[in-house]
């Protein structure tokens, strides 16, 4: 064993949900909602604070940080989009921490769709998404690690329609999932 774990052992990671529209995107707009769900306790967890990047090209936008997961209006990977990181170990197989990461995302997208600031303006795609992979040594961007990995994601998205970005080995392991069955 060389002791690298294996990629079904992966706990740190994120979805992306990408917007419909683009430019229904005004970062500066997320802050006050963000604070909100501060005050109101408006998803699970330990919300700790906000944090606006949205000054910085290609930036992480407008971030609510907590203990486990981060929220945040994204910029980083492919178009603008709700990335929701998770940060602290899930209980479960790998696929169904992996439906536990989608499920936390897309009720952070339904929430901010029904937030006054946007009722009816933005709008989440939710039949394609990003996976990303926040442990490079669980799951570095290989060819091997996205075919442990493959099952488990084809399981928990309901879908076959996988790609991942390989033009750069030194990034996060990234997987287009298209066809959603959410």
């Amino acid at each position: 064993m060389t002791g690298t774990p294996p990629a079904s052992d992966l706990q740190r990671m994120a979805v992306k949900v990408f917007v419909a529209d683009p430019s229904a995107v005004v970062l500066e707009t997320f802050v006050p909602v963000f604070h909100r769900w501060i005050q109101e306790h408006r998803v699970p967890g330990i919300l700790v604070d906000v944090a606006d990047y949205g000054h910085l090209p290609r930036s992480p936008g407008v971030v609510l940080v907590s203990h486990e997961a981060n929220v945040a209006m994204d910029a980083t990977e492919g178009p603008p989009g709700l990335l929701y990181t998770q940060k602290t170990a899930l209980e479960g197989a790998f696929a169904d921490r992996i439906k536990a990461v989608l499920k936390s995302a897309l009720d952070a997208c339904a929430k901010l769709e029904e937030e006054p600031e946007f009722k009816g303006a933005l709008k989440f795609r939710r039949d394609e998404v990003l996976f990303l992979s926040n442990d490079r040594l669980a799951a570095p961007n290989t060819e091997e690690a996205f075919a442990a990995l493959r099952p488990a994601l084809a399981s928990a998205f309901g879908t076959s329609k996988l790609s991942r970005d390989a033009s750069d080995p030194r990034r996060r392991l990234a997987v287009q999932v298209s066809g959603v069955q959410s």
